[in-house]
């Protein structure tokens, strides 16, 4: 049987310049969302970088 998820749990890496890296964990209903919020708050954070990771 196969269900629909209905929480995705990420772990969301964000990278500066001159500092050591951030982590954020955070529950959506969808990857493409954990996606959104790590790019509003790279921009917040003026992150050079991030990645962004399944965990469950």
């Amino acid at each position: 049987m196969i269900h629909e998820v209905s929480n995705v749990l990420a772990r969301i890496v964000y990278y500066m310049r001159d500092s050591l890296p951030e982590e954020q964990i955070v529950v959506t209903n969808s990857l493409k969302r954990a996606e959104m919020v790590a790019w509003d708050t790279a921009r917040r954070l003026r992150a050079v970088d991030f990645e962004v990771e399944w965990v469950a």
